[in-house]
């Protein structure tokens, strides 16, 4: 009776219970009590991907989730508006998500000057509208649709494993903030509600405001404008924006492609001891099976964990469950 209350005990003790035990998980443990013992509190800074590696990113992530809702709805009062590409690409997501059809040419590498239509389909899609409105209207969205493999509404396609890490760095007096090339909004949608980190602490691409002021009602509107404010929250970008936001270089750093490359580098350079952690999607059943790259093929990216000595965290291998609880 003792042994099976012990086991019991040992049970809820056990951190992040959502992960296999594997030397991984270990890495993970050991580099938080090594923390606890040679890391100031203030200096205990880890970053986070979004997109990919705290929450799925397939076939479309919340960003753009939110842009195609948002270009449907608009097109919907306006059909002339169906006679640029980002419009007939949202009609075309919203009935199939990983349309082929969309992925092959909504970037055009053959043309110069190169042009994007990921970006243009966000900016277009709340183009005039108040900031704040875009972050309401992508978390109503978010919170109401669901994914088409999986039956998840698309705002719990957090990842368990995940929101346990994150919870389990907190309980250790580490400051967490997410980092991710997403535009700003739609992480302040989504990402206070699910993983308990405030507006402080998520740190996107920023998108052009012009501020219209409002005294008689208290209020300020910030009225998304074309484009962004440099350098976009990707590769070198994320380093940048990290400095600029923070002041200080993180000691833990976790993305899942090359775009994360950046913060990983910054989070080497620190004098205290570090880890970076790549996810890497190999799981089919559970999740999607994707290479830690987007757009150009990184044929070399594993030898760039090899050399800075990242480690691999393969999502087959390390997850004992994927999904959210609900």
């Amino acid at each position: 009776m003792l042994c099976c209350l012990y086991q019991n005990v040992k049970a809820k003790s056990e951190p992040m219970p959502a992960w296999n035990n594997t030397p991984i998980k270990k890495s993970i443990v050991d580099f938080v009590n090594i923390a606890i013992k040679k890391i100031p509190v203030e200096d205990r800074i880890a970053v986070f991907d979004m997109d990919g590696t705290i929450a799925c990113e397939a076939p479309l992530w919340f960003e753009m989730y939110a842009a195609v809702e948002g270009l449907n709805l608009k097109s919907a009062k306006n059909p002339e508006l169906l006679r640029y590409p980002e419009y007939r690409y949202a009609r075309k997501l919203a009935v199939n998500p990983a349309d082929t059809s969309v992925f092959n040419n909504w970037t055009n590498f053959s043309k110069l000057p190169y042009y994007n239509y990921i970006d243009s389909m966000v900016w277009k899609a709340y183009e005039g509208v108040d900031h704040e409105q875009y972050v309401n209207s992508a978390r109503s969205y978010l919170t109401k649709a669901r994914d088409k493999k999986f039956n998840i509404i698309l705002a719990d396609m957090f990842y368990q494993p995940m929101i346990e890490l994150i919870g389990y760095l907190k309980k250790n007096k580490f400051t967490v903030y997410v980092v991710s090339g997403s535009v700003q909004g739609v992480i302040w949608s989504v990402c206070p509600q699910i993983i308990n980190v405030d507006r402080a602490h998520l740190i996107g691409t920023r998108q052009i405001v012009s501020p219209v002021y409002k005294p008689e009602d208290y209020k300020i509107l910030f009225i998304i404008q074309k484009g962004i404010f440099p350098p976009k929250d990707d590769k070198n970008g994320k380093s940048i924006n990290i400095y600029s936001h923070i002041g200080k270089t993180p000691v833990f750093a976790f993305g899942n492609t090359n775009g994360d490359f950046g913060m990983f580098h910054l989070t080497a350079t620190n004098k205290y001891p570090h880890i970076e952690l790549l996810l890497n999607h190999d799981d089919a059943v559970r999740e999607y099976a994707y290479l830690p790259f987007h757009g150009d093929t990184v044929p070399s990216w594993g030898d760039s964990l090899l050399v800075n000595k990242w480690k691999l965290v393969n999502m087959s291998q390390e997850f004992k469950t994927v999904w959210k609880k609900r």
